[in-house]
């Protein structure tokens, strides 16, 4: 199914089984994030907070990201099967989805950005490491390129269902499906023999 719709928006592609594997998972994870981003400030107003305090917990998540990636990257070195650092970072992200769900607190929420940065610096370096490896020198701005093209479609997609759902449904089942989808993404790409990756 995901290779059909990929030939669809990327019919004239040059991508090996491990890129497209990559695209496909990291394209749901994309789509989950952009259910979620567009709407972070409202959820924190309805907790209580303003959007001052919407734009001090969305910089806990990027300075955390920032700073644990810089101190991360030297031991995902080390790692000998960086895959699992992925599917790590996309497990951790299920939890983070799971705590916006059942969110109690303003404290609980600041826990909930910190683990986010967290999640974000084990998996996304490691992402960004094994997918550049399966590049091809003369095609690599074509098969980065493809990977943005999707990922930025996906967002937009996203963002426009979940206005919808948010709307209709509320956050709670929104948050429980990001929850579901990483896991789900996660578990795949542990358990995904290691030769394709």
């Amino acid at each position: 199914m995901f290779k059909g719709i990929l030939k669809i928006l990327l019919p004239n592609q040059r991508l090996n089984r491990s890129l497209r594997v990559l695209i496909v998972s990291n394209t749901m994870m994309v789509f989950v994030l952009g259910m979620f981003a567009p709407f972070y400030a409202i959820f924190v107003q309805r907790l209580g907070g303003s959007l001052a305090f919407a734009g001090f917990l969305w910089a806990v998540f990027c300075i955390v990201t920032g700073v644990l990636t810089l101190l991360f990257c030297r031991w995902g070195l080390r790692v000998k099967e960086q895959e699992l650092l992925v599917a790590l970072g996309y497990l951790l992200r299920s939890l983070v989805f799971l705590s916006y769900a059942f969110m109690e607190s303003i404290p609980q929420l600041i826990f909930t950005q910190v683990l986010w940065g967290i999640a974000a610096a084990i998996g996304t370096p490691a992402f960004d490491a094994i997918y550049a490896s399966h590049t091809e020198r003369d095609h690599s701005i074509v098969q980065w390129g493809q990977w943005e093209g999707v990922a930025s479609i996906a967002t937009g997609v996203a963002a426009l269902m979940a206005g919808f759902l948010i709307e209709s449904l509320g956050f709670q089942i929104v948050f429980l499906v990001m929850a579901a989808i990483t896991t789900i993404i996660g578990i795949y790409i542990w358990v995904l023999p290691r030769e394709v990756l």
